[in-house]
C-alpha cells in the first residue's frame, strides 16, 4: 500500500485492516450462479497510463500489480508471518548487511521465459539508475553502489545518465541465486522483499520498457486479457502458469478506474461493479445503501498535511507547529467520517506506535498564535491544493483553511487540480503551497513509515525534507538486529521528524467497502480487505 497525494478523505486502495464487520449476508448485486468467478473492481482514481510496478508507488497502480506480479515473499493473511512466494529462501549474514536470495525453480514469466536471478538483478539495476527516473529508485538507496548511479542533481531534476549501470552490491551467484550487499546492516531487509516495487521484468521488457507500458508481462496469477488502452478498463485473465502459493479464486478480474469516488460508488449501487471503496461523502449512508454487503476495518494508512520544504516561508519549525496546533483534529475527523485524530506519524496498528508521540497535535489556539508570532508570522497567502476529482476535496481543504484563517488570522486561498498534477508538481518542487498526502506500509514495520517519507533520499519524501540527524538515527535502527532496540531508535527518528514537522499528522481512518452478492472479500488484520482474494458463493 503506497501513497495517495493531493487528496484528503480518499481511502488508500490497499487498505489494511485490524478488524472487520458486516452482517455476512449478500447484497442484491451480482450472482455466483453458473460458476461465474469474474469480479469487477472499481478504483476511484485517475486512469493508469501504464503498468510497471518498478515505476509505481501509488495504491491505484499497485492493485493491478498485485494481480499480475508475484513478490519474492509475502505476509501470510492468517498468521501474519513472512512466507516465501518466488523466493525459496532469504538469508542474512551475521551482520544483516549481505543477504542471499535463492529462488524457487520452475517459475516463468507469462511469455514463457524462465524466471531467473538475473531478471531480478537486471530489473533492480535498471530501476536504481537515476536517469531511468522510475518512482521506486529510492528503494535501492541502501544497496552498495547506489551513489554511482545517482549523482548529485538539483532538487526535482532527473539525474543524467552515468557510465556506471549496475549496483556494485548486486551479485549473481547462479541461475537461481543472487546476493545483495547493503551499504550498512539493515535488519528489516527481508521484510522489504514483499514490496511489489521489486518485481522482476522479463528481458524483452527490460530492453524496451516503453514498448510494454500498456502490455505488461508479469509473473503473477493473472495476465492481461486482450488489448488495453490508457484510460480503459484493465481486463485480466487467470494465468495457468502461476505456481506460487495462495492463488486467487477468481478466473477473471476487471479493474475499472473511475476518477470520481461518488460516481464509482453509484456504479456499485447500479450493479455494474462488484467491489468499491466507500467515499467520504457516503460514510453516513453506506450501511443502509447496501445493508447486506459491506465490510469495515481500521486502516494502516496515515493522513497528513504536507509542508513544502522548497518554500522558504514554511522553513521555521515553530510556524509548522503553529499550523498543527491551530487544527481541530476532532472536528476534522468528524467531517471526514470513520476517522480518529492522529497524534503521531505512524499507523496505530504498527509495533512502535505511541499515542502521545506528537506534542503539538492538540488543539490549542493560544499556543498556536504564540508560536506563529515567535516564527515571525507568515508572508502572503497560504495556498491549499486539493484534488478536483474527489467529491470532498474542496470541502476538506476549506475546513483546514478556515481553521488557519480563524485561529491564526492567516490569508488562505485554494487551488483545485487533478491528483496526478498535484503529485507531479510536488515531485518537481514546483507546487505552490500545502497539499494532503497519505501513506500505508508496504511491509509491517515502523521503519516503512519513516524511511520513505522522512529520509533525505526517501522515495515518497512528499515535502522535500532533509535532516542528516534523522538519516543517522534511521541508519542506527536499520543496523540493530534486536527488534525492540530497533523500534526505540526508529521512535527517536519519529521524534526528530515531529520536531521538524514536514508533515502534519491529521487522522487515521476506518475504511469501508461494498461488495456484491457473489463474493466475500478476504479480510485479514495482516493483509487487509482484498477483493482480489475474494471467495465466490
Amino acid at each position: 500500500m503506497r501513497r495517495v497525494t493531493g487528496v484528503l478523505g480518499v481511502t488508500l486502495g490497499l487498505a489494511l485492516v485490524l478488524s472487520s464487520c458486516g452482517d455476512g449476508k449478500s447484497s442484491g448485486n451480482g450472482s455466483g450462479a453458473g460458476g461465474d468467478k469474474s469480479v469487477v473492481i472499481a478504483i476511484a482514481a485517475d486512469p493508469l497510463e501504464y503498468i510497471n510496478p518498478l515505476n509505481e508507488n501509488g495504491s491505484a497502480g499497485i492493485q493491478v500489480a498485485q494481480a499480475m506480479f508475484a513478490p519474492l515473499v509475502a505476509t501470510d493473511p492468517t498468521s501474519g508471518k513472512t512466507v516465501n512466494v518466488m523466493a525459496d529462501s532469504v538469508t542474512p549474514d551475521k551482520s544483516s548487511q549481505t543477504w542471499t536470495v535463492k529462488l524457487k525453480s520452475g517459475n516463468t514469466f507469462q511469455n514463457g521465459q524462465p524466471l531467473t536471478a538475473k531478471d531480478y538483478v537486471d530489473s533492480w539495476n535498471l530501476t536504481a539508475q537515476g536517469s531511468t527516473a522510475w518512482k521506486n529508485n529510492g528503494f535501492f538507496s541502501k544497496v552498495e553502489g547506489y551513489e554511482a548511479l545517482n549523482p548529485e542533481t538539483p532538487d526535482g531534476a532527473t539525474p543524467k545518465p552515468t557510465t556506471v549501470k549496475t549496483l556494485s552490491g548486486l551479485k549473481l551467484v547462479d541461475d537461481l541465486t543472487f546476493t545483495v550487499k547493503l551499504k550498512v546492516p539493515f535488519s528489516q531487509f527481508g521484510l522489504t522483499l514483499q514490496y511489489l516495487g521489486l518485481a522482476p521484468l522479463p528481458e524483452e521488457v527490460r530492453k524496451n520498457p516503453d514498448a510494454y507500458k500498456r502490455k505488461p508481462i508479469g509473473n503473477g496469477a493473472f495476465k492481461l486479457d486482450g488489448d488495453w488502452s490508457a484510460g480503459g478498463d484493465i481486463k485480466l485473465a487467470k494465468w495457468d502458469g502461476y505456481k506460487g502459493p495462495n492463488a486467487p479464486e477468481a478466473t477473471s478480474i476487471t479493474y475499472r478506474y473511475i476518477p470520481n469516488a461518488d460516481t464509482a460508488y453509484n456504479e456499485f449501487l447500479a450493479g455494474t461493479v462488484d467491489f468499491v471503496d466507500v467515499p467520504p461523502t457516503k460514510v453516513k449512508t453506506f450501511k443502509t445503501d447496501a445493508p447486506d454487503g459491506w465490510v469495515t476495518g481500521e486502516s494502516s494508512g496515515a493522513n497528513y498535511l504536507t509542508m513544502p520544504a522548497w518554500d522558504q516561508r514554511y522553513k521555521n519549525p515553530k510556524l509548522r507547529h503553529a499550523f498543527s496546533l491551530a487544527i481541530d483534529r476532532k472536528a476534522l475527523s468528524d467531517l471526514v467520517g470513520l476517522a480518529t485524530p492522529s497524534k503521531g506519524l505512524i499507523s496505530p496498528d504498527i509495533d512502535g506506535y505511541r499515542a502521545d508521540a506528537c506534542k503539538v497535535c492538540d488543539f490549542d489556539v493560544t499556543k498556536a498564535k504564540a508560536l506563529l508570532a515567535e516564527a515571525g508570522g507568515f508572508s502572503g497567502a497560504v495556498n491549499i491544493n486539493y484534488n478536483t476529482t474527489s467529491a470532498t476535496g474542496q470541502v476538506f481543504a476549506e475546513a483546514i483553511g478556515n481553521m488557519l484563517r480563524q485561529n491564526l488570522g492567516l490569508e488562505v486561498k485554494y487551488t483545485g487540480k487533478q491528483g496526478s498534477e498535484i503529485t507531479e508538481l510536488a515531485d518537481t518542487r514546483k507546487l505552490d503551497g500545502l497539499r494532503f498526502s497519505g501513506w500505508g506500509h508496504d511491509y509491517p514495520s515502523i521503519e516503512d513509515y519513516l524511511t520513505p517519507m522522512f529520509k533525505s533520499t526517501g522515495d515518497a519524501n512528499f515535502s522535500g525534507y532533509n535532516n542528516p540527524e534523522l538519516d543517522k538515527v534511521l541508519a542506527q535502527g536499520d543496523a540493530q538486529s534486536d527488534p525492540e532496540a530497533a523500534i526505540k531508535l526508529y521512535q527517536q527518528a519519529e521524534d526528530i521528524a515531529l520536531a521538524d514537522m514536514p508533515l502534519i499528522p491529521l487522522y487515521a481512518k476506518q475504511n469501508a467497502f461494498l461488495h456484491s452478492a457473489k463474493i466475500e472479500p478476504r479480510v485479514s488484520k495482516y493483509t487487509g480487505v482484498q477483493a482480489l482474494y475474494s471467495t465466490f458463493k
